[in-house]
């Protein structure tokens, strides 16, 4: 399956390494690592995520990379994974969802135009 990262989880991406790289060069390079293992782990077995508990729509999924949720989208009539958001786990995650409720339903419907 082709993965296509968007342009939020690619920005959250960067801010993670840059908030890491304040703790440790090393860890910043080993966190983005593990998070790019994790998205490109899901062209071989997309549905190894759960379901998204705070979401009702069973379309989204989720991986865990340590502190870290990759929230994707597999869509098989496009033969695509698409990561929407990663965000960490220690955010209020019920707001987080709340914010982003119409992106993420403008994102649905446009997949079905």
């Amino acid at each position: 399956m082709q993965i296509i990262i968007s342009d939020d989880a690619k920005s959250a991406i960067t801010d993670i390494y840059d908030y890491s790289y304040n703790i440790s060069s090393n860890y910043a390079s080993r966190i983005v690592n593990q998070i790019y293992d994790a998205i490109y782990d899901l062209q071989d077995s997309p549905y190894i995520g759960r379901y998204v508990p705070e979401l009702s729509d069973k379309q989204f999924r989720e991986r865990i990379c340590e502190k870290y949720r990759i929230i994707y989208y597999i869509s098989e009539k496009d033969n695509t994974i698409f990561i929407r958001y990663i965000f960490c786990g220690r955010q209020n995650s019920n707001l987080f969802f709340k914010v982003h409720e119409k992106e993420l339903f403008d994102f649905f419907n446009q997949l079905f135009i």
